[in-house]
């Protein structure tokens, strides 16, 4: 917000302070203290973002208005899709629970039923009547399987097991490993306190030998590594299955979601909320209309970008103007030095011919008879002016 133009309309600072209090409770009214790594600097994003929106819808144009908006909405949108649905599990958890329990209720009395029906104790009057041949069946005769929960907690035990075993098989291969190196290193001669020192197989290396396959024997070495074998293979298989009966459970709960209108609609109610509390921004500065701050602050952006325009133009124009005062001032210059080069062409002809006159004079005065003798004189060429050797008449 823009003080200078606020202050011109003193009316609308409540107006723009209330949409700034909405701008700031969309972003930090629902701050989770476990995500304080992640909350401010999504608070920030989205306090930017309403920010700027805001400041870049001064236009009288509602299709403008809309367009630069809608964006904003859309993200709204988003989120009030991906926050609503956690939320409704989370409301309606206690009831979506007690459905399960009902159903699971109904569906073991109903699997009771049918595995009494279809297993009948041999020699009764259930055996003898036949209903365990019906084709329904099939499916019953191979026994139940258990939910998750059970899965898990049979899972849960296995790990137990396989830990506790592995544990004791890692302990039992160390001692068992050290026990075979003890033996080795006598066999092979190796020089220390407890061995002999010599190679081959003496009593000594007998001895460690046999207490290595004893230990391996005692402590069953072989049957724990099959058994930690068999239990990992169990715990593969369990895992399995205990995802399988999550992912079935998940199914369920979204079925039972379907099937419930008034689940359905809480749904969807929930989402439309989000959407239209996420995007409060966005709506107030929407319906809030064109203010007479907008009016000014357009006025003013309009004016400066007038002054911006004549500012470059003015520039512009300069630039031209020293680029041709540069060009003429260049032509100018070497104008002048040809003009210079053609006066002192001029002036070397000058001196020539006063030269010459000159020694026509003498040359006249001396056939006249005024001189005894002719002197010597260099007669200058056109071209060297200055003189020289060559070219001396008498």
């Amino acid at each position: 917000m823009d003080e200078e133009v606020i202050a011109a309309v003193p009316s609308e600072r409540a107006r723009y302070t209330a949409m700034g209090g909405v701008a700031l409770y969309s972003v930090f009214g629902e701050v989770n203290p476990i995500a304080f790594g992640f909350v401010p600097v999504w608070g920030l994003f989205i306090l930017f973002l309403d920010r700027w929106l805001m400041a870049s819808t001064s236009t009288r144009a509602a299709g403008e208005r809309f367009r630069k908006l809608f964006p904003r909405f859309l993200l709204a949108t988003v989120f009030g899709v991906i926050i609503a649905e956690p939320l409704l599990l989370g409301i309606f958890h206690t009831a979506i629970d007690q459905r399960i329990r009902d159903d699971r209720a109904a569906a073991i009395l109903q699997q009771e039923s049918d595995l009494r029906r279809c297993n009948p104790v041999p020699g009764t009057p259930e055996a003898a009547s036949g209903a365990a041949a019906a084709a329904n069946c099939a499916d019953f005769r191979l026994g139940v399987t258990t939910d998750s929960e059970a899965k898990q907690q049979e899972l849960d035990q296995a790990i137990r097991q396989r830990d506790t075993l592995k544990t004791t098989v890692d302990a039992d291969a160390k001692a068992y490993a050290d026990l075979e190196q003890k033996a080795r290193e006598e066999c092979n001669g190796t020089p220390g306190p407890g061995f002999t020192g010599k190679v081959g197989q003496g009593p000594n290396c007998h001895r460690l030998r046999d207490e290595a396959d004893q230990y391996r024997r005692d402590h069953r070495i072989d049957e724990n590594n099959q058994k930690l074998a068999a239990l990992n293979d169990t715990i593969a298989q369990l895992t399995g299955q205990v995802g399988t009966s999550r992912s079935t459970t998940a199914s369920r709960i979204d079925h039972d979601i379907q099937e419930n209108g008034y689940v359905l609609a809480a749904e969807w109610a929930l989402r439309f909320f989000f959407i239209v509390v996420d995007s409060l921004p966005v709506l107030l500065k929407f319906m809030s209309g064109f203010t007479a701050y907008d009016a000014l602050l357009a006025n003013r952006v309009q004016g400066q970008d007038r002054a911006a325009r004549v500012a470059n133009e003015t520039v512009r124009r300069d630039a031209v103007l020293r680029e041709e005062l540069a060009r003429h001032q260049l032509v100018a210059e070497h104008a002048a030095a040809r003009n210079k080069v053609e006066f002192d062409a001029r002036l070397r002809h000058i001196d020539v011919d006063v030269l010459r006159e000159d020694l026509i004079d003498r040359r006249a005065a001396y056939l006249l008879g005024d001189s005894a003798t002719i002197p010597l004189v260099r007669v200058p060429d056109q071209d060297d002016p200055e003189g020289g050797t060559d070219g001396l008449e008498r």
